[in-house]
């Protein structure tokens, strides 16, 4: 019996079989020689081998992929085509011809397409498509280019003086058009040298790493490149690349010793003493940025139940808990699921802070006293029944994050709850106070992503309302105003029950000079900062159901309900990624710029931990993917009726707080080891966290803080209990 690829290669060949019988009896006919006729079935056998190719994978490029829309040039990406299919019929002077057009024609956009779902600039490409060409093509190359490409660079080379823009640009066509010729090599040796000297150190790694990867019969010292190269990559940071390239010297040239200012120098232990003690191996997660779980040292010691918090906030009196369940029976308020939101947290050495509908508030870690609040909570009773509010509240863009005593949030205005449409400002408050410090007031602009801070500067992502474009902008922390922004795309938005525009909201990791920017539509960006520029775009179909079907007395989804979030944890060069909506998991190695694997998944889950093993997803329950295989190890259901989904994880054991306690589970085969029942029994669960010896609760209706160790003193709660209102 033939499968489907079978038939289809078989009906192929049927049809080149009976096409060829066609031309040749045609032949015959008119007499045309035996010559030619052969040139004409070449030519139909070339057409044959074509379409099989198409027909074996999925032709679909990545720009074309339903979701997230990124323009690239068409004729650039017309005239690559043209030279790859040139290049797999070895036919070598087209090939070279439309290498040649495409290195010198002007692109209309800095990306063009991989065959691996990625896009990256559009040099990059032309590059990887020429030093990908076999040795056949690289000989070719050679006979066709060398003596002009050593012309030029001889022309540059006798040019005295400083190195300027103009011949930099010069060296840099040069090193796009004829690496693969004699003098490549010294070309990128060239742009190495002046990218490092002006600060630009991913530049310099990549150029001197194109030299050790494909220009095998450099006449350059190997040993001084690779220092070289580990120089570049430890000075921006990408300090697991470093250590690989240390590792080689270390195997390759054991002993041999490099001149370094003056001096006859060792280079492993002295590039070794440069890099960061531990940064090598450790990956601690920080409030900014999801990077390998940070494991516990040791497993929580959680209170038995006679044992009281340390402190308990509720922020909700029975006014508000009314006015929510009124908005969730109202029709404009379906679909957002009001009673199970739990506001982000965002945590410092000394305080909590959390945005609660735009009312940010702030707790003392020690004593649990509400430092400052913004409004009053009864205050945002009076908006849930509001029209306007409905329209535009998007639980998801309300989001928190501090740094050096500097708390920004996003959110709208008090006064701006009722009005159409209304936008979502970044606010800056005093940590200690509460003081506002600035706000972004750009007309038109609306704040989509959790503000993500480096040094002195924001970024953080925005599109204009009624527009569905995404922007990147790199903020001052202290003023606020805009020091630079990137368009990255359009996103494809969804519809709530009311039919007003869902915007994505992106997640921001930053990872040395580079930024990963997940959007939550169908694309996964690196940006580098120093050169304010797209490194690479990863892309995969992202299809958004653009109806309505959230409907009165309608059952709201799983997704809704839990406000399942897109997230990402890297370890090293991986990372693990699910998109809020979306029904893949995905592992993406960033150095090889390769997908790893991806596998199915539900629309609810949301990653919420990574160990050298597992990585694990929560739903309404909590699955342990196997890293490797991305089998499922295990599953295993819980109570987990409200967002903030998150889990607390040990070498052997993890916790998840939900609507009947904090469960304990055995990350070996998923058991319930045990239940704690606490104090916050008539909340639906939410997120935990571990910060100061405190394992921290935050539920839809109160923010409570356990002992992390059963050992420690505990008050009783008199006293301890506030209240937000």
């Amino acid at each position: 019996m033939f499968t489907t690829g079978a038939h289809s290669q078989y009906t192929q060949q049927r049809r080149f079989y009976i096409g060829s019988l066609c031309v040749g009896i045609l032949c015959y006919t008119l007499g045309i020689p035996a010559a030619l006729q052969a040139q004409v079935f070449a030519v139909e056998a070339v057409a044959a081998a074509d379409v099989t190719v198409d027909a074996g994978g999925d032709s679909t490029s990545p720009h074309k992929m339903p979701g997230f829309s990124i323009s690239v040039d068409e004729k650039k990406l017309n005239l690559l085509d043209d030279y790859e299919r040139y290049v797999r019929h070895q036919m070598w002077e087209k090939a070279l011809t439309a290498l040649k057009e495409l290195s010198e024609t002007k692109s209309t956009s800095p990306l063009l397409p991989t065959k691996d779902g990625f896009l990256v600039d559009a040099e990059q490409r032309i590059f990887m498509a020429l030093v990908s060409m076999p040795a056949e093509g690289r000989e070719a190359f050679r006979l066709f280019f060398d003596g002009k490409a050593r012309k030029q660079f001889e022309e540059l080379s006798a040019q005295k003086g400083l190195i300027t823009p103009d011949r930099i640009n010069k060296a840099k066509q040069i090193y796009s058009q004829y690496f693969l010729t004699s003098i490549g090599d010294d070309v990128a040796d060239l742009l190495g040298n002046d990218a490092f000297e002006r600060g630009e150190f991913s530049q310099a790694a990549r150029f001197w790493g194109s030299i050790l990867d494909h220009h095998p019969d450099t006449n350059l010292s190997e040993i001084e490149l690779n220092v070289k190269s580990a120089l570049a990559l430890i000075r921006s940071r990408q300090l697991e690349r470093a250590a690989a390239n240390i590792q080689v010297i270390a195997q390759q040239f054991p002993d041999e010793k490099i001149k370094l200012g003056g001096d006859d120098v060792n280079p492993v232990p002295y590039l070794q003493a440069l890099i960061p003690q531990g940064a090598a191996t450790q990956s601690p997660a920080t409030p900014q940025q999801n990077r390998i779980a940070n494991l516990l040292r040791q497993p929580l010691d959680l209170a038995p139940e006679n044992v009281k918090p340390e402190w308990q906030l509720s922020y909700l009196d029975q006014a508000m808990v009314q006015a929510i369940e009124n908005s969730r029976r109202n029709y404009y308020g379906r679909g957002k699921s009001y009673e199970t939101f739990v506001p982000p947290m965002a945590v410092d050495e000394k305080r909590a802070y959390f945005n609660f509908y735009g009312v940010c508030f702030c707790v003392d870690l020690q004593t649990g006293k509400l430092v400052w609040r913004t409004d009053k909570f009864q205050d945002l009773g009076t908006h849930f029944s509001n029209y306007s509010f409905h329209q535009s509240s998007n639980p998801a863009q309300y989001q928190i994050s501090v740094t050096n005593d500097i708390v920004l949030a996003t959110l709208i205005p008090k006064k701006e709850m009722n009005h159409y449409r209304a936008r979502y400002r970044l606010y800056a408050f005093n940590g200690a106070t509460g003081k506002q410090l600035w706000t972004s007031n750009v007309s038109n602009e609306s704040f989509l992503s959790k503000p993500l801070v480096e040094g002195d500067h924001v970024y953080v992502v925005s599109h204009l309302q009624n527009n569905k474009s995404l922007t990147l902008n790199c903020l001052s922390l202290k003023t606020g105003k805009k020091e630079w922004s990137l368009k990255l795309g359009a996103a494809v938005s969804t519809s709530n029950v009311n039919g007003m525009q869902k915007m994505p909201i992106p997640l921001l990791q930053k990872e040395g000079d580079n930024l990963l920017v997940l959007t939550n539509n169908g694309a996964l960006f690196e940006i580098s900062i120093p050169t304010k520029s797209i490194n690479w775009v990863f892309r995969y179909p992202y299809k958004v159901n653009q109806s309505n079907t959230h409907y009165y007395n309608a059952p709201v989804p799983e997704e809704t309900e839990l406000h399942s979030e897109g997230q990402m944890f890297r370890d090293q060069n991986l990372v693990y990624f699910k998109e809020a909506g979306a029904t893949e998991v995905y592992a993406l190695d960033l150095v090889e710029k390769r997908l790893v694997w991806k596998r199915p998944i539900k629309k609810s889950a949301q990653i919420v931990g990574l160990d050298q093993k597992n990585v694990y997803l929560m739903s309404k329950e909590l699955e342990a993917l196997d890293r490797k295989t991305h089998r499922l190890n295990w599953a295993v259901s819980l109570p987990v009726a409200a967002g903030g989904l998150s889990a607390l994880f040990a070498s052997e054991e993890a916790w998840v707080f939900t609507s009947r306690g904090i469960f304990e589970i055995s990350k070996t085969n998923g058991d319930i080891l045990n239940i704690y029942r606490g104090s916050d029994k008539t909340s639906l669960g939410g997120a935990i966290e571990l910060r100061k010896g405190l394992v921290i609760c935050v539920s839809n209706q109160a923010v409570t803080a356990y002992p992390a160790s059963s050992s420690a003193k505990s008050l009783p709660p008199s006293g301890k209990a506030k209240s937000g209102p």
